[in-house]
């Protein structure tokens, strides 16, 4: 139900109400507050928010703010944000859970304040998950030295691609042979963790990696024909068998961008070797201290 008036100012104030959603508009003229109303603008769903949201914020946003439309068709409730506190942290870790209803939090945020909806705000008195302690363990040299030897063969070229690439389990094992482009040093991602292609820069030593792989494989065209927890649990078992303490697969990425930024490349370089479209997703796989700059000061 839409009500047009004519306010003291001359302009003319548009508030619709609609599945109870509310939304005010203010246009200088009659003509525009009545082809506002006629187009249909009050409609606005949870998920078109979400478009919005998309647009005001940029790409960076859109991966997270998919998986959120998958979870919620409607604006969200306490009790709805509560289960999917619950659900989530089932499968992912506590921090990975915040990061998801902050950024629901943000959005209908956006919707209450810029597109001035009537919704509940449902966030007031909810409690988040803790935050993780972030990874700072990267592996030593000698680390790796033992785990290449220890690890089965394709588990251990997967893991030195990745220390060497900072590619994810997940995208290791897809990769074909017609995805690596030696001729450029690059080898092609066609969908990464948040959902965009990319490429990934070789050295000597990924490309060398990837050569003795492609000839283990003959006519196979997936180099790696194994699960990502495969990789994991291979990895844990090996870091049992040797003593090693605080590594995972996952760390093998932590340990190339760090490896990488200490050698001084820039936040945008840095970005093209990890994939991460925001500097504070890279800031968290990052682990540097002291004594990584004081070389880099001089």
């Amino acid at each position: 139900m839409a009500t047009i008036r004519q306010l003291k100012s001359g302009n003319w104030n548009v508030q619709i109400r609609q599945q109870g959603v509310k939304l005010s508009k203010t246009f200088p003229s009659r003509e525009e507050a009545v082809r506002f109303v006629e187009t249909g603008s009050s409609s606005l769903s949870f998920h078109e928010v979400c478009d919005r949201y998309i647009e005001f914020m940029g790409e960076s946003v859109r991966y997270r703010v998919n998986g959120l439309k998958k979870y919620f068709e409607h604006p969200p409730k306490l009790a709805d944000i509560e289960a999917f506190k619950r659900q989530r942290m089932k499968t992912v870790k506590s921090s990975t859970a915040r990061l998801d209803l902050q950024m629901l939090s943000r959005i209908v945020k956006y919707g209450i304040k810029h597109l001035e909806l009537d919704w509940e705000y449902p966030f007031k008195d909810f409690k988040y998950p803790p935050e993780c302690q972030p990874r700072d363990r990267v592996v030593t040299t000698d680390e790796l030295k033992l785990l290449l030897k220890d690890l089965p063969p394709l588990v251990a070229s997967a893991a030195e691609l990745s220390y060497e690439t900072a590619m994810r389990r997940g995208e290791i094992v897809k990769i074909q042979k017609h995805h690596i482009e030696l001729h450029q040093k690059r080898l092609y991602v066609p969908e990464a963790k948040n959902g965009y292609s990319r490429y990934v820069p070789l050295n000597n030593n990924a490309e060398r990696v990837l050569i003795d792989r492609m000839a283990v494989c003959g006519k196979q065209q997936v180099l790696y024909p194994v699960t990502a927890e495969s990789l994991s649990k291979a990895f844990r078992r090996s870091c049992k068998r040797l003593g090693i303490q605080g590594l995972s697969f996952h760390s093998m990425r932590h340990s190339a961008i760090t490896k990488y930024a200490r050698r001084g490349l820039s936040i945008n370089q840095l970005k093209v070797i990890s994939g991460h479209r925001s500097t504070e997703m890279l800031e968290r796989y990052t682990h540097l201290g002291v004594n990584d700059v004081i070389n880099l000061m001089n």
